[in-house]
């Protein structure tokens, strides 16, 4: 959509001058009757078959398109005009205009412009800047040929925000080369319902076919429920990170992504699910086993992150300190080795890192075999801070075996004594130790 400096000029369009005569005396007018007055114009337009003309700030009008819907340009014109009108409104202040229609397919779209229109779209983190509106300037005209293709269910396009749904996870590819033609970037490209999608808060760019592809074989696994890659993150870990949720054995989906046949930039994932005995697990790796360089030091046969299930518990308190036990059990099929102490981050219930210094508890204990089947433990401590002006509690540890190892996301709620939260806060210290053999009983 354009803005009303960029409209055509008077005597091409389609909108009627609204400017009384010189010399003449306003009709005395109502919030009612003047809504009224702006829906009748828009309704007048080309092409336009229903109008709600509501007169709020946050959405001020809303217009649907006939069906069949007119051509791109075409379309474009009608909202380029029933722009002009809702912004010539007077006392309008932050208004949006909402434009919609529905594609032969059954498709829907929705584009929605103006200053009241969800326009705040932050600050790259990268760069210090305001992130770039992404509307554009013919974004109905877009909307309309994209919706035209029948794996098209969805698009919506605003000045912070620009998603496309498809109909399965096979047209994942397919749409992705339309959306790329039209020049666009995406913030949310995913199958309608949700089941899979990815995600992108710049919104400048079109993930990549291996990447989609990669999507599509994943969602076609047995018991996998919602597929979702997200390229940043405000909650730990920030890094790219595709997520699996499966109603079956972590391990499986964990290794199929292990050894799935994909080129593209390293990418991190977490699949939550359950064991082959029905406990609830995370799985924790890096797509193909690709994974990212790492300044940790392994040992000679350590356990591969894929095989372990990581847990906690034990919970408890004396003397003012707090115990908690970090917990590492070999789901594998061979002997492993585990040394020295897990590496340990802390996530609040507000989705933050708590800046923790993290210190080791004793001078590294020999490294242990670790039998299939076998658990060992670490042992994490720490003083209770104050909780007294509701400070933000760690709800969840992101844990790696070794350090450099991929993280996998340990929930905190259900554990004894846990309650809201661990009273680990923001610059406190802990202390943890080495990995041991689990103690029997």
């Amino acid at each position: 959509l354009r803005t009303a400096a960029e409209q055509p000029a008077p005597a091409t369009s389609s909108v009627a001058p609204t400017t009384p005569a010189p010399g003449a005396t306003p009709a005395p007018t109502s919030p009612e009757s003047d809504r009224e007055a702006v829906a009748a114009r828009l309704r007048a337009l080309p092409g336009v078959a229903a109008v709600e003309a509501l007169g709020t700030a946050d959405e001020s009008a809303r217009v649907t398109l006939v069906g069949p819907l007119p051509t791109p340009e075409e379309a474009q014109r009608t909202a380029d005009d029933a722009s002009a009108i809702v912004a010539a409104v007077p006392g309008g202040g932050a208004w949006s205009l909402r434009v919609e229609g529905t594609g032969a397919a059954g498709g829907t779209f929705a584009v929605a412009h103006g200053p009241g229109a969800d326009t705040d779209r932050g600050v790259d983190p990268a760069t210090g800047e305001p992130r770039p509106e992404l509307l554009g300037a013919d974004a109905v005209a877009d909307a309309v040929r994209l919706v035209a293709h029948d794996p098209v269910r969805r698009v919506f396009l605003s000045p912070g925000s620009a998603s496309v749904d498809v109909g399965t996870a096979d047209d994942l590819v397919g749409v992705a080369a339309l959306v790329r033609a039209e020049g666009r970037g995406l913030t949310s490209l995913g199958v309608a319902g949700g089941a899979v999608g990815t995600y992108d808060i710049g919104g400048q760019s079109v993930p990549d076919d291996a990447l989609l592809t990669l999507l599509g074989e994943v969602a076609a696994e047995p018991g996998v429920t919602q597929v979702a890659h997200e390229t940043a993150r405000d909650t730990f870990p920030p890094r790219p990170l595709l997520t699996v949720i499966t109603s079956g054995d972590a391990a499986v989906v964990a290794r199929t992504l292990e050894g799935a046949a994909y080129a593209g930039p390293t990418l991190a994932y977490q699949v939550h699910g359950s064991t082959d005995g029905g406990a609830s697990a995370t799985r924790s790796g890096f797509v193909a086993g690709a994974a990212a360089p790492t300044t940790g030091t392994r040992p000679a046969g350590a356990c591969a992150p894929g095989d372990l299930t990581l847990g906690a518990l034990g919970f408890d308190a004396a003397a003012g300190r707090r115990f908690l036990t970090v917990t590492a059990r070999n789901d594998g099929t061979a002997e492993c080795v585990l040394a020295g102490a897990p590496a340990v981050r802390f996530v609040a219930d507000d989705g933050s890192e708590t800046d923790v210094l993290l210190e080791p508890d004793d001078d590294g204990l020999a490294p242990i075999t670790l039998a299939p089947g076998a658990t060992a433990w670490a042992a994490l401590s720490w003083r209770g801070g104050s909780t007294a002006d509701d400070p933000p509690l760690v709800t969840t540890l992101l844990v790696g075996p070794h350090p450099g190892d991929p993280e996998s996301v340990v929930g905190l709620a259900g554990i004894p004594g846990v309650g809201d939260g661990l009273d680990l806060l923001g610059g406190g210290t802990a202390t943890v130790g080495s990995w041991t053999p689990a103690r029997a009983g």
